[in-house]
C-alpha cells in the first residue's frame, strides 16, 4: 500500500468521524432546546381506552414538568395499524410520538398481512407506563365462586362452555387461551367486535363467563351485576383486595397482562429519547398520577428504552406461541 492510498484511506476515515460527531452534536443541540413547542402523542385506539386512559394521566404531567402542552390524538382503526403508521412515518423529531399498548406492537404484526410498520425497526422505544390489571369473571348464576370451581364446572360439562373475548386474537382472547393450555378444559370462544358488547352479555347471562380489564367492569362487580373469579396477575389488586388471583385460586403458574409505552419514531436522537424517557419516569412516579393510575385499575410502571426493547422481543415470541398453538386467526 502506497502513501497516497494511506492518505485517502486516512481522508475518507476522518470524514467519517466528523460526519458522526456532527450527528451526535446536532442531536445534542436538539436535545437541549427541545422541547420548544407542544408534543403530539399518537393513540391509535379509542377515547377511554386503557391506553387512551394511561396516556391522558401520564402526559398531562410530563407537560406540566416539561413546560409544553402535549396533544392527545386518537387514531383508532384497522387494529390500531393507522395510528402506529402515523407515528412509524413520523419526523423523528421528538414532536410526534406514541402511546402503544401491546397488542398494537406486537399482536397485530402477528395476526394481519401487510401492516404498515415493524415492532423491531419501525419504532425508537422510550419507556414502559403502566400494566393493564385483567380479571376473569361470570355472570352471578354460574355456580363457582372462583378459578379453580371453573374449571371443575367446565370439565364437568357435556359440551364445551362458551367465553366472550373482545375479538379474535384481542387480549382477552390470548389470556384465555393460556387459561385453556393450562387447565386443560374445553371452551368455545365467541369473539364480539369490542369487549364492551362481550361484558355486556356476561352480564346479561347469554355468556357464562370471560377474561377482560378490570377497569371497564369494576363498579358492575361491586354492584354484584357480575362476579370476579380471580386477577389474572401475580398480585391481587388493591381495588378488589378480597378478589383472589387465578393463581391464588388453584391455576397454578397462570398470570396475563398487558403493558402500555411510549414509543418514538425510529432514528429520533437519543439525547431526545433519553429526555423523554426521564419525564416520563418522573411523571409516573408522581404520587398524583400513581394514584390515578391506580384507581383506573392499572399498575404503574417503569423501564429503560433498553428494556422496553428487550419486552418488546420477549412479548412478541409470547403471543406468537399461543397465537400458533391455539390457531388463532383475525377476523
Amino acid at each position: 500500500m502506497n502513501a497516497n492510498t494511506i492518505n485517502r484511506a486516512m481522508k475518507r476515515t476522518i470524514k467519517c468521524g466528523v460526519a458522526a460527531l456532527a450527528v451526535a452534536m446536532a442531536g445534542q443541540a436538539a436535545a437541549q432546546s427541545y422541547p420548544n413547542k407542544g408534543i403530539l402523542m399518537v393513540v391509535p385506539l379509542a377515547t377511554a381506552s386503557a391506553t387512551d386512559v394511561v396516556m391522558r394521566i401520564v402526559t398531562q404531567k410530563m407537560g406540566e414538568n416539561m413546560g409544553q402542552q402535549f396533544a392527545i390524538e386518537n387514531i383508532p382503526g384497522a387494529a390500531g395499524m393507522l395510528g402506529g403508521e402515523n407515528v412509524a412515518r413520523a419526523a423523528p423529531d421528538g414532536y410526534t410520538i406514541g402511546g402503544f399498548s401491546d397488542a398494537v406492537v406486537n399482536g397485530v404484526p402477528l395476526l394481519y398481512p401487510n401492516v404498515p410498520y415493524d415492532p423491531f425497526t419501525s419504532f425508537a422505544p422510550v419507556g414502559l407506563t403502566a400494566w393493564v390489571t385483567f380479571v376473569m369473571m361470570s355472570h352471578p348464576s354460574l355456580p363457582v365462586k372462583n378459578a379453580k370451581e371453573f374449571v371443575a364446572l367446565a370439565k364437568s360439562q357435556k359440551d364445551p362452555m362458551d367465553y366472550a373475548s373482545g375479538g379474535s386474537g384481542s387480549p382477552m382472547h390470548l389470556a384465555m387461551e393460556v387459561f385453556k393450555s393450562m387447565t386443560g378444559v374445553k371452551l368455545n370462544h365467541i369473539p364480539y367486535r369490542g369487549s364492551i358488547t362481550g361484558v355486556l352479555d356476561v352480564m346479561a347471562g347469554r355468556v357464562p363467563v370471560m377474561i377482560t380489564s378490570l377497569a371497564p367492569v369494576l363498579e358492575n362487580i361491586r354492584a354484584g351485576k357480575v362476579r370476579a373469579l380471580g386477577i389474572t396477575s401475580l398480585q391481587r389488586s388493591p381495588l378488589l383486595p378480597e378478589v383472589p388471583t387465578v393463581n391464588e385460586s388453584g391455576v397454578k403458574g397462570f398470570t396475563y397482562a398487558t403493558w402500555q409505552a411510549i414509543y418514538a419514531p425510529r432514528n429520533t436522537p437519543r439525547p431526545i429519547i433519553d429526555r423523554l424517557h426521564a419525564e416520563m419516569v418522573k411523571a409516573v412516579n408522581d404520587p398524583g398520577v400513581k394514584d390515578r393510575l391506580i384507581k383506573s385499575a392499572l399498575e404503574p410502571a417503569t423501564s429503560t428504552p433498553e428494556q422496553l426493547a428487550a419486552q418488546t422481543r420477549s412479548g412478541y415470541d409470547k403471543i406468537a406461541k399461543i397465537i400458533k398453538d391455539a390457531g388463532i386467526k383475525a377476523d
